[in-house]
């Protein structure tokens, strides 16, 4: 949730304008702890591999470092493409 208040309260450079109805763009460099359950495919458990790759990670996990979790793949991927991540220009 809170990264959809975090992409709300962005400056208007870093979140494009959306329709009503539309999802709001998620970034994945800003997703931490339970945020990353806003993902599709993403449970309790995946969401805390993702913490801790991301804190591995000095604080931002990368799609490639994403990549790197046990249970990302190229399926969930797409899954995650699919909501449009902003800011992650591989992933589009």
């Amino acid at each position: 949730m809170l990264a959809v208040l975090r992409a709300l309260w962005a400056g208007p450079d870093q979140v494009p304008a959306t329709r009503a109805g539309e999802p709001v763009p998620l970034r994945l460099e800003t997703l931490e702890g339970a945020e990353f359950r806003l993902l599709p495919g993403v449970g309790p458990v995946l969401a805390g591999r993702l913490e801790q790759a991301r804190q591995a990670a000095g604080g931002a996990l990368s799609e490639a470092a994403a990549q790197d979790v046990r249970g990302v793949g190229e399926v969930l991927l797409e899954r995650w493409r699919a909501v449009r991540l902003a800011g992650e220009e591989s992933l589009r």
